[in-house]
């Protein structure tokens, strides 16, 4: 499939709820693979916790589907304005030094999650989502949490720009190590 037969839409917060079982599904089957390796209990997580996010401010979520068939995604991403007192930045931002703190958390788009079905991953879908995501957004500053070994999605996030922030960083409850990477979306 050639990615011109993908189309990319955002949805609002409301909009993005009749997707969210099909996004779940792409969760599942894209962060099941190795070397995410994610348990049926962290799926379900994640289940849970895209509800929650959609209810935060500055939701903001991006899905692709086949223009031949609308009803179907094969991939999405979506990000939130990261605000002080949630679980990720107040973790993130515990590990930072005050400046580095205020340089990347004060005016902040928190880049969730970005996945693609493993069928349709090589084909550009994913640096499309990412692109459409970040599109249109205020904030000055992104971030994202990524594994700390080499992965596809590292390599699209190096090649837009991002840059690691905090390396070998453990989240507490995960056995996964991560690296904490920043995106200057407006100049300072």
């Amino acid at each position: 499939m050639e990615c011109k037969m993908i189309e990319i839409k955002t949805l609002s917060a409301v909009e993005s709820h009749h997707y969210f079982n099909q996004i779940a599904d792409v969760y599942a089957d894209a962060f099941s693979q190795v070397p995410y390796s994610e348990s049926l209990g962290e799926l379900l997580v994640f289940s849970g916790r895209l509800p929650y996010h959609a209810r935060r401010m500055g939701f903001k979520c991006v899905i692709a589907r086949n223009e031949t068939d609308h009803d179907r995604i094969i991939g999405f991403g979506y990000g939130v304005a990261s605000q002080p007192g949630t679980w990720w930045r107040d973790q993130v931002a515990d590990k930072m030094s005050r400046n580095m703190a205020d340089e990347w958390l004060s005016d902040c788009f928190e880049f969730v999650e970005l996945a693609v079905y493993p069928a349709y991953q090589g084909l550009g879908i994913g640096g499309k989502l990412h692109d459409a995501l970040l599109s249109g957004v205020r904030q000055r500053t992104a971030v994202l949490s990524t594994p700390q070994v080499e992965t596809n999605a590292l390599h699209l996030y190096r090649k837009r720009g991002w840059n690691p922030l905090l390396e070998n960083f453990n989240f507490p409850g995960f056995d996964m190590i991560y690296r904490i990477m920043g995106l200057q979306l407006s100049p300072t």
